[in-house]
């Protein structure tokens, strides 16, 4: 039982909370992601889920809840009328604009932070009751932007352990290997984009021997990377991929030579701890938030000079060709991947609810931030004692 003042006690099982996801549900469902009602509740810590947002239309029950499509404008209305114990936002730019500017008194505000990119974190973050970052990196960043360091959690990314594991039966990697000519293998897995600088592993690959090829998984546009890679004369040895189901990526992760994503910044990078809970050996960037939880020489080879071919090119032949260095790495990514087991974080993730639970306990203020708003609306001028008032309230 939860007790809260000036509420009427609570059980578990009537917990309700309200996701504005940054995609709309059917984005994820496309990728093939299975694990959507997990990430989304969390242990099933609550009764109800509903995911509303403008980017959702209609209304359906999939993934252990409802979704739902909301107006901006209609947003603090739907509050209103769903009464969650909790609202989260995923994504420090419009879902934490729209979740912070539609509050409703004696509800808590959840934001979740996932990249450095500072075109993705709106100033409306530092108003969150409680800012989740999923990196070191990124907390430094929301600090940035005025949050105060007391309502920033850390909470990394997770990985399902039962299923992203070492796959060492040759039959099941024969299914990945035969879509591809012999030789050795990098795979790059990410979206198209600057971020995840596939131009530089493409100008590497020219550099490294005939028997060498680039896996590209990842949607978007590749007209600029096909065009660089016949530029460079490597056209006949890149491959396009532009999806590969979440269920069928420790296949992938286990048959490559070398999995090789140099992106030139992350809010966390699920993927190379995908990578390496499977064992496989990793070529990346020497920054933040990847070296926070690989480490050179260990769990990966990480490269600070990530712009240039001539370094991704000497990594990624040091991993594919020393064999005791790569039997190396792939046991310590193993070994890295270990903290960051699903059942672990969600536990982690279900504390940081309970804490934003307790938070109802003292809803006046919020209660008296909305009166004085009000009376400001009103107002030709806002008083000097209404502002002082509100900035105090915001500050608290």
């Amino acid at each position: 039982m939860i007790e809260e003042s000036g509420f009427a006690s609570i059980t578990p099982e009537g917990l309700r909370l309200v996701v504005v996801p940054t995609d709309p549900i059917s984005d994820y469902e496309r990728d093939g992601l299975d694990w959507i009602e997990q990430y989304f509740n969390p242990g099933g810590m609550f009764a109800e889920v509903f995911a509303a947002s403008p980017r959702e239309t209609g209304q359906r029950r999939a993934h252990g809840m409802t979704i739902m499509g909301v107006t901006e404008r209609g947003f603090r209305a739907t509050l209103r009328e769903l009464r969650p114990h909790i609202v989260r936002a995923y994504g420090g730019f419009w879902p934490a604009d729209l979740v912070v500017g539609n509050r409703v008194p004696g509800v808590p505000v959840v934001v979740s932070v996932h990249d450095t990119n500072p075109k993705l974190l709106h100033r409306s973050v530092a108003h969150a009751d409680l800012v989740v970052c999923v990196s070191q990196a990124v907390a430094t960043c929301v600090q940035g932007i005025g949050t105060a360091p007391r309502r920033i959690r850390i909470l990394p990314n997770r990985v399902d352990l039962d299923v992203f594991r070492p796959i060492r039966e040759p039959d099941r990697l024969c299914t990945v290997a035969e879509r591809f000519p012999p030789g050795r293998h990098i795979l790059l897995v990410g979206r198209v984009d600057a971020q995840k600088n596939q131009d530089t592993l493409i100008r590497a690959l020219a550099l490294l021997p005939e028997d060498y090829a680039a896996v590209l998984v990842g949607r978007g546009d590749w007209g600029p990377y096909l065009e660089l890679a016949e530029e460079v004369g490597v056209s006949q040895r890149c491959f396009w991929v532009e999806s590969v189901p979440n269920s069928e990526l420790p296949l992938w992760y286990s048959w490559c030579d070398c999995m090789c994503t140099p992106s030139r910044w992350e809010g966390f990078g699920i993927v190379f701890l995908e990578a390496a809970a499977c064992g496989a050996p990793i070529v990346t960037s020497d920054i933040a938030p990847m070296n926070e939880f690989l480490t050179h020489g260990v769990s990966a080879y990480l490269v600070r000079d990530y712009e240039d071919p001539r370094a991704i090119a000497r990594a990624i032949r040091r991993v594919c060709e020393d064999e005791a260095y790569r039997r190396a790495l792939s046991q310590g990514a193993i070994q890295a991947a270990q903290p960051f087991d699903r059942r672990a974080v969600d536990r982690l993730e279900m504390a940081i609810y309970a804490e934003a639970l307790r938070l109802r306990r003292w809803p006046m203020s919020w209660i008296r931030l909305s009166s004085a708003a009000h009376l400001a609306r009103r107002a030709k001028s806002v008083p000097s004692r209404v502002a002082r008032r509100v900035k105090r309230i915001v500050s608290a």
